[in-house]
C-alpha cells in the first residue's frame, strides 16, 4: 500500500485543479483517501504511522454563496395559485409542492408516500427518507386545506399518496399502485414555474423555502435538522437563505 501517502494525494488534488474541481470536490476525494487508509490500517496493510499522517490532513477551507434560492411569501403563493385549475391534476400538483415547501421534503421523498403515512389527526407524514432515517413532519396549517382538497379528490383508498393520472380520455382515474418519478416532479414544477413566472427554480428550492421559513419563524438549528432528515447541523447552516434575502431587499430598495 505504498501508494498511500501525501505525494500522491498531492498529484491526485493537482489533477483535479487542471480540471478545474470545486473545493467540495477536492475535499471528497480527501475524504475517500482517509478512509481507504483507515481500512488498510485496520487489516494491517498500511503501517500505523503512515495512517496517523494520512489522517491528519486537513480539509480545504473555503466558503461560496449558496446554490439555489429560497420563494418568498408571494412566489410560493404565486407557485401553489397557479396550479389550480379544477382538475384532479390541478389539485394533486397543488398538494404536492404544498408538502414539498411545508414540510421540505426531497423529490424521492414525496413521490414514495402512502396513505399510510398521514395521520390527519396531527397533520403529519411519518416515512422513512435519506439514509434510512425515519422522520416525522407536520404540515403548517395554513396548507392544510390543500391536503384536504386533494384527499377528496383521491380518495381514501390504499396505495400512493400522489399517484399518476391516466393519459387520455380517462384522465380522473388514478392509479394508486404506482408512483411518480422524482423526474416527474422536476417537470411538473418546470411547467408550473414558467406559468407562474417565477424564473429558474428547483424541486430543492422548494426544501430550501421550507429551510428559511423554519429559522424566520424562530426555530434553531437543531429542530431544522431534525425536520430535514440531516446528519450534521453544518448541513442544515447551509440552507439560511434569511441574510440573502434580507440584503437584496434592501440593496434594490437604495437610491443614489
Amino acid at each position: 500500500m505504498t501508494e498511500l501517502n501525501g505525494p500522491n494525494l498531492e498529484g491526485v488534488l493537482g489533477a483535479l485543479e487542471e480540471k478545474g474541481c470545486s473545493p467540495s470536490t477536492k475535499n471528497l476525494y480527501l475524504t475517500v483517501f482517509k478512509e481507504v487508509a483507515k481500512e488498510a490500517w485496520s487489516n494491517d496493510l498500511l503501517p500505523q504511522s503512515a495512517y496517523l499522517k494520512i489522517s491528519s490532513l486537513k480539509s480545504l477551507k473555503f466558503e461560496r454563496l449558496p446554490k439555489g434560492r429560497s420563494l418568498d411569501l408571494e412566489e410560493g403563493r404565486r407557485l401553489l395559485e397557479s396550479c389550480f385549475n379544477g382538475t384532479t391534476k390541478g389539485f394533486r400538483d397543488r398538494a404536492i409542492f404544498a408538502v414539498m415547501m411545508g414540510c421540505g421534503l426531497r423529490r424521492a421523498e414525496v413521490v414514495s408516500l402512502k396513505l399510510a403515512n398521514w395521520n390527519c389527526i396531527d397533520r403529519s407524514f411519518s416515512f422513512i427518507g435519506k439514509g434510512n432515517k425515519e422522520r416525522r413532519v407536520y404540515l403548517p396549517k395554513n396548507l392544510d386545506k390543500y391536503i384536504d382538497e386533494w384527499l377528496i379528490k383521491r380518495g381514501l383508498g390504499a396505495g400512493t399518496f400522489f399517484p399518476p393520472i391516466c393519459q387520455g380520455k380517462n384522465t380522473d382515474k388514478l392509479k394508486l399502485d404506482k408512483e411518480l418519478t422524482s423526474t416527474s416532479i422536476y417537470r411538473l414544477l418546470m411547467n408550473q414555474a414558467d406559468f407562474a413566472d417565477l424564473g429558474k427554480i428547483r424541486p430543492h428550492d422548494l426544501r430550501r423555502t421550507f429551510a428559511t421559513r423554519m429559522l424566520e419563524a424562530g426555530s434553531d438549528l437543531f429542530i431544522l435538522q431534525k425536520a430535514m432528515g440531516h446528519s450534521s447541523v453544518a448541513t442544515t447552516a447551509r440552507y439560511d437563505y434569511r441574510n440573502e434575502q434580507s440584503r437584496r431587499k434592501v440593496c434594490k430598495e437604495l437610491t443614489f
